[in-house]
């Protein structure tokens, strides 16, 4: 699954709960709405890929090895392979969950979408089974490492192997960068408010909240701000060092 999903579009599973938007072999992406206060996932840990979380709505509570960590909109955490962490919702509450790379996460969801079993990179623990809780990422929000330039911010959310996320703040007359492809990861972005203006292949789009684009290795693509300000998400799986890069640009 790679391209464009519009506001309130991707595939459905388990009951429109959760909503996949990327099926790709470096990145899984699902949209989550739960309902009110329930478990989302006991204590695990990943052998082979990074566990991220981005709140949009609500209250999230997450077991971080022996910590727990009560986190709302736009609040960020990443969990790196071998340490144990688990979650809950104290609220009504909807978050963007990012496997990198997948793991086989989205073929397990569909799995449980069917009555199946499943299975992916997850392994059952406890606390103190792992890495000690320092070696996640957890940010509230607006926190980051911000970066002003070109009439947009650049909040370095995550800058790691497997993943580089970064929240802009595009402001008006943001043209962005120049239709380009990349030979050796995928670049993602989730609006979060206002309009972007985007280019996937030959086509362009002017999308909202909510709206969601992938390029994987090999499509062209750009963006660029919409009228007046907005805010999206831009995650590059692996990051092949574009966090780096986005340092030395300022």
């Amino acid at each position: 699954m790679a391209g464009v999903v519009r506001t309130g579009e991707g595939e459905g599973l388990c009951g429109g709960g959760i909503v996949l938007k990327a099926d790709l072999e470096q990145l899984s992406i699902t949209e989550s709405h739960f309902e009110g206060a329930r478990l989302g996932a006991d204590p695990h840990f990943h052998e082979r890929h990074v566990d991220s979380f981005y709140v949009l709505d609500g209250e999230l509570a997450f077991q971080v090895d022996d910590e727990e960590h009560t986190l709302g909109p736009g609040a960020f955490l990443a969990v790196p392979a071998g340490l144990v962490h688990g979650f809950r919702s104290t609220s009504p509450a909807r978050f963007l969950n990012f496997h990198t790379p997948d793991g086989a996460f989205a073929g397990h969801v569909r799995a449980r979408d069917r009555g199946e079993e499943g299975g992916f990179d997850s392994v059952p623990a406890a606390a103190g089974d792992g890495l000690p809780a320092s070696s996640a990422i957890l940010l509230h929000a607006r926190e980051g490492e911000r970066l002003e330039a070109n009439n947009r911010i650049a909040t370095i959310k995550a800058g790691m192997d497997e993943l580089a996320l970064i929240e802009f703040e595009l402001l008006p007359g943001f043209t962005g960068p120049e239709p380009h492809t990349h030979d050796d990861h995928v670049d993602a972005f989730y609006v979060l408010d206002g309009e972007v203006e985007f280019q996937v292949g030959d086509e362009k789009l002017l999308l909202g909240a909510g709206a969601f684009v992938a390029a994987p290795v090999g499509v062209v693509h750009t963006f660029a701000n919409g009228p007046g300000r907005s805010r999206v998400l831009n995650v590059h799986a692996p990051s092949a060092g574009f966090h780096e890069w986005l340092r030395e640009l300022g």
